[in-house]
């Protein structure tokens, strides 16, 4: 009970919605087995780095055809995307009725995730993570894949090599004992990686209703890693107690588009945080408040559209000064906004707190969403001294962007950066 505690605590501190999703273990597959390669599809899908060894065909029968399109892994994660794709439209209750098993070395995983994905409405993409914080996955290996899918009548492995050597290679690790004043942490662990950097963390547990007050005095508007001219959002992806007579809850934060390539070159590595000085209840308020002010609904319905990207061009704060988006730049899957407030904090609210999302479409059978927010790289615009840049990937070039801020951030005078903590030198 204590653990769902911390992560619902951290989850509103970080402004994170935490979901976690639960691998289900099918029957084993018959001694049908397929080898398969890397799926040719829209570099839309995935841009990860595929390691899949060797070419050959995939898995169809009955107009339905399964394939692994990419495999990643570093030591303690595991990511896999599988493509389902049909002659027919896809079930939109597939995730129900479909029994999937990804297995990797040991299989010996303390958490692991499944994401389901229409792409079209004959298209659906599934990916699966795992993560392995004390066992390490093998470099290379054999991948193996078992579906059961009743409806189509299919039962089957699909088999592949995989060689994760230069992915575990290009891996940076560093233990550390920083403190965290503003979580009351300790940072114990900094690894970088082909998924981004993940940062372990350790806090003491909290055993009562009174540690949880005193916990959450000193609220979080946003932490953000910074490297050289370059800022993300770290993010809680989830945690564990850990044994001994401290009983510390081990958590972690994670920047996915920090990977080892665009780290590597950065002497310096720090975490910034944002405070914020509204409790969780006042947050809550405001939020209620705002969805009944009509300026609010008027500055969401108030947009420039540029490229096919509807956005706000001017972003009020509480204390009247202005935030604005005064660039827009959109070029096949990538898309670039530029954005300043009047002072170094407005700025980084509003870059911190943006968001997109594809307008919907009611033409379409199946809308599918972005879901790239978790990977923006964020950095400072050259020619403008209070400018940022943030730039989205593997946006559907195709699709009608719509560009929306958190709008508590408008109470300006309730946010404050906290002490830059170093990390590397």
């Amino acid at each position: 009970m204590i653990n769902k505690k911390i992560n619902k605590l951290l989850s509103s501190v970080l402004g994170i919605v935490l979901t976690i999703g639960i691998l289900e273990m099918p029957a084993f597959a018959a001694d049908n087995v397929q080898t398969t390669s890397a799926y040719n599809t829209n570099s839309i899908l995935t841009t990860d780095k595929n390691y899949i060894v060797g070419t050959s065909g995939n898995y169809e029968k009955n107009g339905v055809k399964i394939s692994i399109a990419s495999a990643i892994a570093t030591k303690h994660k595991l990511k896999v995307v599988i493509l389902i794709k049909s002659q027919e439209p896809i079930d939109n209750k597939m995730s129900k009725f479909a029994d999937i098993l990804l297995s990797y070395g040991n299989n010996k995983s303390n958490r692991s995730s499944t994401n389901y994905r229409n792409i079209d409405d004959k298209t659906l993409m599934i990916t699966i993570e795992k993560s392995a914080d004390k066992e390490v996955f093998p470099e290379k290996g054999t991948l193996r894949l078992d579906v059961v899918i009743p409806k189509y009548k299919i039962n089957t492995g699909i088999e592949t090599n995989v060689d994760f050597s230069e992915s575990f290679k290009n891996t940076i690790e560093k233990d550390l004992s920083i403190n965290l004043p503003y979580i009351n942490s300790i940072i114990k662990k900094v690894e970088v990686n082909a998924l981004g950097t993940q940062i372990t963390y350790s806090t003491h547990e909290l055993d009562s209703k009174d540690d949880i007050s005193k916990f959450s005095q000193a609220d979080i508007g946003g932490l953000l890693l910074k490297a050289g001219s370059n800022i993300y959002d770290l993010r809680h992806s989830g945690g564990s107690s850990a044994d001994g007579d401290n009983h510390d809850f081990i958590g972690i934060l994670n920047a996915q588009a920090a990977t080892y390539d665009k780290i590597k070159d950065q002497g310096n590595l720090s975490i910034l945080p944002i405070l914020c000085t509204m409790t969780i209840d006042e947050r809550e308020q405001v939020y209620k408040e705002l969805s009944k002010n009509k300026d609010n609904k008027h500055d969401q319905n108030s947009k420039d559209i540029t490229d096919k990207v509807n956005y706000p061009k001017v972003f009020s704060f509480n204390d009247g000064t202005e935030g604005e988006i005064y660039n827009i730049n959109r070029t096949d899957n990538n898309l670039k906004i530029y954005c300043k407030g009047a002072n170094e904090l407005e700025s980084l609210l509003l870059a911190s707190n943006m968001n997109i999302y594809y307008e919907f479409d009611r033409t379409q059978k199946v809308n599918d969403y972005y879901r790239g927010n978790g990977q923006i790289n964020i950095s400072k615009d050259p020619k403008d001294s209070l400018g940022y840049i943030l730039e989205f990937n593997n946006v559907d070039k195709d699709k009608t962007v719509e560009v929306n801020y958190d709008s508590i951030i408008r109470n300006i005078e309730k946010y404050k950066f906290g002490t830059e903590v170093q990390l590397t030198k």
